[in-house]
């Protein structure tokens, strides 16, 4: 995570829950250590609109995931964000807990397994710009390498 005007940088934890093919749910932990000059974290919860996506409908009940192709979706929802370090500031909205409305867009793209996203966010209650990049792992796709193979009969 990186917050453009503060110039903050942090990591985070995250995870899609599917609604729908168009919908995605995501709950993430962000965390800005004590090294920037503003030492905070946030937990919250965004709606993932998918506006482009790589899942082709193959009939009504299949589809067929190409991880390869890029998915472009629009991000929206809130973070609870704690300040630990925090002073009074030329911004009167800023507390040292806050709910922050966040709206943005995003891409991700890569394998079954792991697609790497890239997303610009804006908090329009203070003004802030911030930008996340990360890997998406996706434990389902992995495959196990013990086989259950049947015997061969002749």
């Amino acid at each position: 995570m990186y917050n453009f005007p503060l110039k903050t940088v942090g990591v985070g934890l995250r995870s899609q829950i599917p609604v729908n093919d168009k919908l995605l749910l995501v709950p993430s932990v962000k965390y800005a250590p004590q090294f920037n000059e503003i030492h905070e974290i946030y937990a919250g919860v965004n709606a993932h609109l998918v506006l482009i996506s790589s899942v082709n409908k193959v009939s009504y009940r299949r589809s067929q995931v190409q991880p390869q192709k890029p998915n472009l979706y629009l991000s929206v929802g809130a973070d609870y964000n704690q300040w630990f370090n925090y002073i009074s500031s030329a911004n009167s909205k800023a507390d040292k807990q806050n709910i922050l409305p966040m709206v943005g867009l995003g891409t991700s793209f890569g394998s079954h397994t792991m697609r790497f996203f890239a997303e610009v966010k804006y908090n329009a209650l203070w003004n802030e710009s911030n930008g996340e990049i990360g890997l998406l792992i996706y434990p389902g796709f992995i495959k196990d390498k013990k086989r259950n193979n049947c015997p061969v009969i002749r």
